[in-house]
């Protein structure tokens, strides 16, 4: 147990919509969202990249503060002020923080498990995994480095010198044209999320998961934004680089 108070649970309980008794083969349902305190005793928490202590931490949050969790997901373990855990919670502004500084009223899950994208062909692996490449992007969080060149930027974060492509409508094309591209559903954590745009040239970024991409021309730098706030929305593709190099 992580020390949590026993009266807290009736709370998270009440915030989980639908969620059903433990019964041997079948899956429990949990909540979309819920919220949690952060406790750490004073410090600011560090909000990292991905469910690691080794992932990027590029922003902090205070000790206190509420936060609102999307999904959850396992990482490092971690030892803090509610025990021992490789829980790992995926926050509304695109972040990740170990669940051993929430406070939730649980010491279990509380909201749906994170869904990452599927892997991409074998005969094209890329060199960076999914949370290797979300790491590089957010090393570059607030860069403007990468104005006008998303599509290097994806390629890039993905291990890869270069997409192989022109330009990122050409790349959604390809996609498109060879069954890759999802039109439906919210991109899974991993995924390429392609747009079209006015000079035609098209956008892509990265999926964070639950709504969430990062990738450039956010603001006029690389940032983090809501996976329709971008111009016409195509939709997501695995992260297939057939031609990077």
């Amino acid at each position: 147990m992580k020390g949590r108070p026993a009266g807290g649970i009736a709370v998270a309980a009440a915030l989980v919509t639908g969620l059903v008794a433990a019964v041997p083969g079948v899956a429990q349902a949990y909540a979309s969202s819920a919220t949690g305190t952060i406790n750490t005793s004073g410090v600011a928490l560090n909000v990292r990249s991905g469910p690691s202590t080794s992932w990027d931490s590029w922003r902090t949050v205070a000790d206190g503060a509420t936060v609102t969790l999307l999904c959850q997901t396992s990482g490092d373990s971690v030892t803090g002020t509610y025990g021992t855990t490789t829980m790992w919670d995926f926050l509304s502004n695109g972040g990740m923080v170990s669940d051993a500084y929430v406070y939730t009223g649980s010491d279990g899950q509380i909201v749906n498990s994170c869904v990452y994208v599927g892997a991409e062909p074998s005969s094209k692996t890329n060199p960076r995994s999914t949370n290797g490449a979300i790491n590089w992007a957010f090393q570059r969080y607030r860069s403007t480095s990468y104005e006008n060149l998303c599509l290097a930027f994806v390629a890039q974060a993905y291990g890869w010198g270069g997409s192989g492509w022109n330009t990122a409508e050409i790349g959604g094309d390809w996609e498109a044209g060879h069954g890759y591209l999802n039109t439906s559903g919210i991109p899974p954590r991993g995924a390429l999320v392609w747009y079209h745009n006015s000079s035609g040239t098209g956008h892509v970024a990265i999926s964070l998961g639950e709504g969430k991409v990062i990738g450039t021309s956010v603001s006029g730098a690389v940032g983090v934004a809501g996976y329709l706030d971008h111009g016409s929305y195509r939709g997501w593709s695995v992260a297939y680089f057939p031609a990077a190099w």
